[in-house]
């Protein structure tokens, strides 16, 4: 009984005195920011933005280091933040979305964001104009969603959100988060809140291991390369989205859409809902699959027609008869994304442009990493937009305009979906036109249009050879992924080329070396 008591008085001990060395932090003001994000963006409890002061004195908000880690750590990059008394007259601009909204791989200053606040400036000369790039990598629209309701806070004029990559990735990582009891989820919320938590966080910083891109180690939630790591997953074969997940990730994403909306929409200000684009064109599916009940005499079959067709397409240049095969193949099977593939490849050598848009299409549907958002996604982009009274920018048509025959591709994307400098600029260019069109901020007599050209990307290459070299990083990279090793050999051999010694170009070839090993 005594031993009972002697414990219960040591509780009780325990917790008055961290009660009162939390209330001397609070009657100090101490107050610490914490040094990583527990929660991995699905709470409000790490912002994304804190307060913070800029060189000159200053009072700004700005992003959260616990938020924007790199594998080396804290990246300091351009229209991360803004003013915290918004100054009389101001146009304030919040962008969210993922990856491709957050310019990677160049950085945000070279992303739509970046030069949509350049326009801005020029064309608005009564206005001060903050365009603020709050787009994280590998956030699907349910983080965005945490992040606009924290924006709300901060008198937005104008949300944009470009989003929709990420939807059927987050589940591999976050299972923990995601699954977890609401009541726990909340008192841990709770403690992490606490200026003594912040205070020992900051004292005492968690070990963090540094992954080395072609590995990719991404268990860490603070790593940005979680979302590629899904990709090489499925490419593998190892797991595929079901149906119902499909069904279930789309479902999420235009509720997502919806409440943005509406947070924007009572914090006063409007939304611009902005549909997906994608290479698909030159980027090959990541994972084809079989229908599940296609019979092994069937599948005997459907393998010697599309062995007839790659031969007459690839060593005889004869795709009218190689689509012949290809057609009895897909009498068999037309869900195998590869063979759709190549469907539309051979028609557009063929200048069959209008089907080879529509194969390409439906073969990135039927990709099953995927490496692109479904059609759907856009769908409901749509949609909602009309719904909630929302701007729109139809993206996905705009860089099908400025394609050879409407077939996005290399041209205008790094990889798979993140677009290049010069999609970016048009995009940007889009966003405002339509706000013009739209009245926002001021009616379009009020503006002064055409006081701003983009600088072309062969001077912006000249000037930062640096860009050039993340272009085809990024693209080794995903190239990797995509079990494609002959273009992540090309694209390292480019950055050696120019830098012998850059370690992510060797590290890449390390491990090229060790697949041809295995």
């Amino acid at each position: 009984m005594m031993r009972v008591a002697v414990i219960l008085a040591g509780l009780v001990a325990g917790v008055i005195a961290l009660t009162l060395a939390e209330g001397l932090l609070r009657l100090l003001d101490v107050a610490p920011t914490s040094p990583s994000d527990p929660f991995a963006g699905f709470s409000s409890t790490v912002p994304l933005f804190e307060p913070a002061r800029r060189s000159d004195g200053a009072a700004i908000y700005r992003a959260s280091p616990a938020r924007l880690l790199s594998p080396e750590g804290h990246i300091d990059e351009p229209q991360r933040e803004f003013l915290a008394t918004k100054l009389p007259a101001t146009f304030r601009v919040f962008v969210v979305g993922e990856s491709s909204a957050a310019g990677f791989p160049y950085g945000t200053g070279y992303a739509f964001s970046s030069w949509l606040e350049r326009r801005l400036t020029a064309e608005l000369p009564d206005w001060h104009v903050e365009v603020v790039n709050a787009a994280m990598p590998g956030y699907s629209s349910r983080r965005q969603l945490v992040v606009v309701r924290e924006l709300a806070a901060y008198a937005p004029d104008l949300l944009i959100v470009y989003s929709g990559h990420n939807e059927l990735a987050e589940r591999r990582f976050y299972a923990h988060l995601l699954d977890r009891d609401p009541r726990i989820f909340r008192l841990q919320e709770l403690l992490v809140e606490t200026r003594l938590y912040r205070l020992v966080s900051t004292l005492v910083p968690a070990p963090r291991a540094r992954p080395s891109i072609p590995e990719f180690t991404v268990d860490d939630v603070r790593d940005i390369a979680q979302m590629f790591a899904v990709v090489d997953e499925r490419v593998a074969g190892k797991v595929y989205p079901t149906p119902r997940e499909l069904a279930y990730a789309e479902m999420l994403y235009r509720f997502d859409l919806v409440e943005m909306a509406r947070v924007m929409r009572h914090a006063g200000a409007r939304v611009m809902l902005l549909t997906l684009s994608q290479n698909f064109a030159d980027w090959p599916p990541g994972a084809s699959s079989h229908r599940p009940d296609l019979a092994d005499d069937d599948l005997t079959r459907w393998n010697h027609y599309v062995a007839e067709g790659d031969a007459l397409a690839d060593r005889h240049d004869d795709c009218l008869h190689a689509l012949e095969r290809y057609a009895k193949a897909l009498t068999i099977d037309d869900q195998f994304a590869a063979l759709v593939y190549r469907v539309a490849s051979c028609e557009r050598r063929l200048g069959r442009f209008n089907e080879a848009y529509a194969h390409f299409r439906r073969a990135s549907d039927l990709d099953r990493v995927p490496h692109g958002a479904p059609t759907s996604f856009n769908d409901d982009v749509r949609i909602v937009a009309q719904e909630e009274g929302a701007l729109f920018v139809d993206v996905e048509k705009l860089l099908e305009r400025e394609s050879a025959y409407g077939l996005v591709g290399d041209d205008l994307f790094v990889d798979f979906c993140h677009p290049n400098l010069r999609a970016h600029q048009r995009i940007a260019q889009e966003l405002v036109q339509q706000l013009q069109v739209a009245g926002v901020p001021v009616p379009a007599e009020r503006w002064t249009p055409g006081r701003y050209v983009d600088p072309d990307s062969g001077s912006l290459y000249a000037a930062d050879p640096t860009l050039r070299t993340k272009e085809h990083l990024a693209r080794a990279a995903t190239c990797m992924l995509a079990r494609r090793d002959d273009c992540a050999r090309a694209e390292v051999k480019h950055v050696l080329a120019t830098d012998p010694d850059d370690r992510w170009a060797r590290q890449m070839q390390q491990a090229l070396g060790q697949r041809d090993v295995r």
